[in-house]
């Protein structure tokens, strides 16, 4: 009987080991929200929020994913159909929903033993993207009802930012983002039958998150 308490500390010293919390975490999962910007076809602006991840493969270099949900305006189908909208009405936008799934490596470039580090990276991703119809009168006194077929968008990053440490387990950071578009974008007037396309485009912008380490 004697022994117990020893046994007990040596289970407990298995499970939750004194040196964990010096031993570095390999992994941090958070939220995070941003914007990008584009030249109005097929939009101008694109807000997203979604969840964040990483992997730390050493001190230097981490693998980052994140799934993120947007939002956003399809800038006048009608007019990327090849169709003049009427000029009696407000311009007729349809609201897009996308899925973006993306991967990408980052490189840290400051001291990884800092709080505050700087890194920049590059990736990979696929974007989901459903939008639905757009109706409203031509200006020749119709009407137009422009369905927009969308293939999955293959999208290339670059990113650079800056991420901060705090209360051992939580960090933020901000990032600024370029990304290509590999899409496929066909808007078909179901009343005329005119059709036009968008075909690869550019974004920029920003993201902050935050995270939490286990």
């Amino acid at each position: 009987m004697g022994s117990t308490p020893f046994h007990v500390m040596l289970i407990a010293s298995a499970l939750f080991p004194m040196s964990s919390h010096t031993e570095p975490r390999e992994w941090d999962i958070g939220i995070r929200t941003g914007i990008s910007a584009a030249d109005g076809e097929p939009a101008n602006d694109i807000p997203s929020a979604g969840i964040i991840a990483h992997w730390a493969l050493d001190e230097r270099w981490r693998i980052g994913a994140a799934l993120d949900r947007s939002e956003y305006d399809v800038e006048e189908p009608a007019k990327l159909a090849g169709i003049v909208q009427s000029s009696a009405m407000e311009p007729v936008d349809a609201l897009a929903e996308a899925t973006t799934l993306s991967v990408w490596a980052e490189r840290i470039l400051t001291d990884p033993k800092r709080a505050t580090s700087l890194f920049v990276g590059s990736g990979l991703g696929a974007a989901f993207v459903d939008v639905p119809n757009a109706v409203g009168p031509t200006a020749a006194g119709g009407r137009f009802d422009v369905h927009s077929d969308v293939s999955t968008e293959l999208v290339v990053s670059l990113l650079a930012g800056v991420r901060r440490g705090f209360a051992e387990r939580w960090s933020a950071e901000a990032a600024l983002k370029v990304e290509q578009h590999f899409a496929d974008w066909v808007f078909t007037d179901r009343v005329s039958g005119a059709h036009g396309s968008v075909d690869d485009y550019l974004t920029w912008g920003a993201y902050v998150a935050l995270s939490w380490k286990w």
